[in-house]
Order: structure tokens, then C-alpha cells, then sequence
């Protein structure tokens, strides 16, 4: 089963933007990639989980993915490495 998802970005993680305004780090939402506290303006939404836009890169050849990903098992691949493997489901 091929699993494709479309890349968004959403803005603003906490209101005002103002991450040194005193939130606990409990309170920051984590990155699905690194799992740190994702401090920047901006975020990607991708398979229902929050990324550093530089953390949403292919497990395989560490590219960054823009626009488009595939995964499998949770993880995430470019079109390339999706298809080198094969699909297996």
C-alpha cells in the first residue's frame, strides 16, 4: 500500500510568537524527526505529526522533502528511495 502524503505548513506554534514569553518546555510541541521542542515561527504538518521544516527529509539519502513524501512503517522517503525498495504491502 503506497502511503503519499502532500507537505503543509502551519504558522505560529504558540499565539504572539513570542517563544521566550515564559512557555515550559512541556508545553512546546515536539518534532515527530528529532523530538526537541519545535521553537521556530513555522512548522510542517506531515502524517498528522509536527516536524522542523529540517527535520522532513528522506531516511534513506537525507534529502529534504518540499512538496511531497512517501513513508512506510512511519518513516519517511523521497519518491526515489520509496520506489528503489519496492513496495511491499
Amino acid at each position: 500500500c503506497l502511503s503519499h502524503a502532500t507537505l503543509s505548513a502551519r504558522g505560529c506554534v504558540k499565539a504572539g510568537c513570542d517563544h521566550s514569553a515564559g512557555f515550559a518546555l512541556a508545553d512546546m510541541i515536539q518534532c515527530a524527526g528529532c523530538e526537541r521542542p519545535i521553537l521556530d515561527r513555522f512548522l510542517l504538518n506531515v502524517l498528522d505529526r509536527a516536524w522542523h521544516t529540517k527535520c522532513v527529509q528522506c531516511c534513506d539519502c537525507k534529502c529534504n522533502l518540499t512538496e511531497k513524501c512517501f513513508s512506510r512503517e512511519g518513516r519517511l522517503y523521497c519518491r526515489t528511495d520509496f520506489f528503489r525498495y519496492g513496495n511491499t504491502e
